[in-house]
């Protein structure tokens, strides 16, 4: 069975395998979009429309206007949620591609190609930077530098709009063979997983909003 992976889905197999198998490969739970995520994603395109079409930001959200215009000014090659993939042997590949493995989308990327560097953001919308995880900005850097062999440096940006914070982070190319050999090696429990048909669940806080109520550890 072949799987696309990503960050996300990585994620939640280590989070719980049974959840993962259960929501990403049986599809017996359709995904709901609550208060939080529905703000997420508006906040997300408002970034994205004032980037790319410099769309005025909703007057809902100009506090964050300070975060986004660096961002719309910055030197370079400037997308927004470009698409990336590649295959097992690490090369890129069209994110639909049948040999996909690995996919990835940020926020925001803008590549200078005279100092061979690329900026990456992602915007996030919670309350909270504690548990903030800097390997999303490692795999995407990974995929930038793969689809982009001008670069040779990627620096990183979780950027919490919403409480005023920014976690930094920088990679460069030197480093891309341990960040593929680290990714793969998550990958690979995830297809281990599959081939033996083991999918055991995990006790977290996080079962109580879990969908399998079947599960022992979820007394929601």
């Amino acid at each position: 069975m072949a799987l696309a992976h990503s960050y996300s889905s990585i994620k939640d197999f280590e989070g719980c395998a049974r959840r993962y198998h259960e929501v990403r490969i049986l599809k017996k739970f359709k995904s709901t979009d609550t208060e939080a995520t529905l703000y997420g994603t508006a906040v997300h395109k408002a970034f994205e429309d004032y980037i790319r079409d410099k769309t005025p930001i909703p007057k809902i959200y100009e506090q964050f206007q300070p975060f986004v215009e660096p961002l719309a000014n910055a030197t370079g090659d400037i997308r927004c949620e470009e698409r990336m993939a590649i295959r097992n042997d690490f090369t890129p590949c069209a994110f639909f591609d049948p040999s996909v493995w690995m996919r990835g989308i940020p926020d925001y990327l803008a590549i200078n190609r005279e100092k061979r560097i690329a900026r990456i953001v992602d915007y996030k919308t919670g309350k909270s930077s504690r548990y903030a995880d800097k390997t999303q900005l490692e795999l995407m850097a990974a995929m930038v530098m793969l689809h982009h062999p001008e670069v040779d440096t990627v620096k990183g940006v979780l950027l919490f709009v919403v409480i005023s914070d920014v976690i930094k982070a920088e990679f460069t190319r030197a480093e891309l063979p341990t960040i593929l050999s680290k990714w793969a090696g998550r990958a690979d429990a995830i297809e281990k997983a599959v081939d033996v048909g083991a999918w055991n669940p995990r006790s977290s806080a996080l079962c109580k909003f879990c969908p399998v109520t079947s599960c022992e550890y979820n007394r929601g």
